[in-house]
């Protein structure tokens, strides 16, 4: 089976009136970076959070997993740099029903360093399809798309597993347990608090501002 290499990239998508996200599919998109001031893209969330530990106004990182081209002609490459800040951290308490963990992007930052300020919301969230392994695994991680870039087949010690690959039209939390996403991009657990892994790829709905 053929190794995973690549991230999969969604691009800024135009979106439509009504705020859905004009069908584009991950593999022309991972080609080109289209220049459009409103869009969905995907990042891969740097840190670990975990809404026990981290306080409103906390800085939260991320990472492009494609490249963009914003508006104004400057070009971002696959891993540049995404700054938000969580907005809401509840840890389930006695006679709570749920945690809670909201987290808000507001700037794309360039290589020189200069910053874009944006208003990204959460829109779906999933497992990281090719994460980074240290090599202590008795046995190998191999990735592959299928089914036009949506799933990637896991083969983890003779063991078969499907993990889903965001594109701009996935809504909610595909493929992790006991995680929820509210329409408002607030995270919810029936768990002591929202985890949420280093490398989870999120979907945002952008503005820039």
């Amino acid at each position: 089976m053929k190794a995973f290499a690549g991230a999969v990239v969604i691009a800024f998508a135009l979106l439509t009136p009504s705020g859905s996200a004009a069908g584009q599919s991950s593999a022309a998109s991972s080609k080109t970076a289209t220049k459009k001031p409103e869009g969905t893209f995907t990042v891969e969330l740097v840190k670990a959070l975990d809404s026990k530990n981290v306080h409103e106004g906390d800085e939260v990182e991320a990472k492009l997993t494609g490249g963009i081209t914003l508006p104004d002609g400057t070009s971002l490459r696959r891993d540049a740099r995404v700054l938000g800040h969580v907005t809401e951290a509840n840890a389930r308490s006695k006679g709570a029903a749920q945690s809670s963990l909201e987290i808000v992007f507001d700037s794309l930052v360039a290589p020189a360093g200069a910053k874009t300020a944006i208003h990204g919301v959460v829109l779906a969230a999933a497992p990281n399809p090719s994460p980074q392994t240290d090599g202590s695994d008795a046995a190998s991680n191999i990735y592959t798309h299928l089914n036009g870039s949506t799933t990637a087949a896991v083969v983890n010690d003779q063991r078969v597993e499907t993990v889903p690959i965001l594109n701009d039209k996935s809504r909610g939390v595909l493929g992790i347990e006991d995680l929820s996403l509210r329409p408002d991009g607030v995270f919810t657990s029936g768990g002591k608090e929202v985890k949420l892994r280093s490398g989870i790829r999120l979907l945002l709905s952008v503005t820039l501002q």
